[in-house]
């Protein structure tokens, strides 16, 4: 006759199986009851498991969409008060310009002012937020604008002295500039001088940055601008009336040329100004544009959200029950084995 299927060890054996059981149902359920999900998504819901895979995924798509927003809100941001501190920075040449039209005595506070002044616009496109230059349109990993005043020359000054060489005959610093003519002057000024500023010879003696902005996606069918670049209008005519002031030997001229420069320069400076606006509005579009967009992203993420939680989270209260129902069987099982472990024939005999 066979009795191991009611003998002591198989009951114990029996029991054990039964704690395997109920501990491994205690640790999905101590994890639903931590986390407020099903411990297995996909066991639980079945077929309903491909529609909240396709609700996480939508999910996820709109959370990248709001962390790549971030950071183009960032380079805005910056880029906006760095365009505000060329503004400012224009304005105050402005007033310089003004003193030295009504003084022309104060011609070498207006260079000095436009040397510091070419050297803070430079230093303000050369701008890098984490490595990334923010002028450089999709070139960001190079310097946009080179330094004019340098040693050895850099090419930007090389070009101004050979054209007015080229024009006149002579060098910025030689004697012969004070019989320079005020119409002279101006040809110079309108004709070889701007040629300088045009977009050919900007990005050949001045500038590495791209013509093409960064463009990011900032919803499913939206795409936008995110930058600007330092080839932009504004930004050359700038360095032109800095470079005017400062490099074309303004203190030797004469009372009519000194006034074409003085003249031009204040013509130039209004004309950037007023494109700079332009420019910064455009970007403050593009801003809002994001803030609108990541306000939809919002509402989109939190309605697939509530949707998620509908079929993947549990009942708060059933997942604590479950668990302490759990933890009670367990100490009734441990307690069972520890009396059936005593149990013996010894104990009749």
């Amino acid at each position: 006759m066979k009795t191991s299927s009611i003998s002591t060890l198989a009951i114990v054996h029996a029991t054990r199986e039964s704690r395997v059981n109920l501990q491994a149902k205690l640790i999905e359920a101590q994890k639903e009851a931590s986390t407020g999900r099903y411990a297995d998504v996909g066991m639980t819901l079945g077929y309903l498991t491909q529609r909240t895979v396709s609700l996480r995924q939508d999910h996820a798509r709109l959370q990248t969409f709001r962390d790549t927003n971030v950071v183009a809100s960032a380079r805005l941001e910056l880029t906006q008060t760095t365009l505000d501190g060329v503004a400012e920075a224009a304005e105050a040449f402005l007033s310089t310009l003004m003193a030295a039209r009504a003084a022309p005595s104060s011609a070498s506070v207006a260079i000095t002012d436009a040397k510091n002044k070419l050297t803070s616009f430079t230093a303000a496109l050369n701008t890098t937020v984490n490595g990334t230059h923010i002028f450089s349109g999709v070139n960001t990993d190079v310097k946009p604008i080179t330094t004019y005043f340098d040693t050895p020359a850099s090419a930007a000054q090389t070009a101004m002295a050979n054209a007015f060489t080229a024009e006149f005959g002579m060098a910025q610093s030689a004697a012969g500039v004070e019989n320079i003519t005020g119409a002279q002057m101006e040809a110079f000024l309108d004709g070889a001088f701007a040629d300088l500023f045009d977009s050919a010879n900007w990005t050949t003696t001045w500038s590495s940055a791209s013509d093409q902005n960064i463009t990011s996606r900032i919803s499913t069918n939206e795409r936008i601008e995110t930058s600007t670049n330092a080839n932009a209008e504004p930004f050359r005519a700038l360095a032109q009336a800095y470079t005017m002031i400062a490099d074309i030997g303004l203190e030797e001229l004469d009372s009519e040329a000194y006034l074409a420069v003085i003249n031009k320069a204040i013509e130039v400076v209004g004309q950037a100004t007023a494109d700079l606006t332009q420019l910064r509005a455009g970007l403050g579009t593009s801003q809002e544009r994001i803030a609108a967009a990541n306000d939809r992203i919002d509402i989109q993420k939190s309605l697939l959200n509530e949707h998620i939680v509908q079929l993947e989270n549990v009942d708060p209260y059933e997942a604590t029950v479950k668990v302490n129902s759990l933890l009670t069987q367990i100490e009734t099982a441990y307690a069972l084995t520890a009396r059936l472990q005593n149990l013996s024939l010894l104990n009749h005999i």
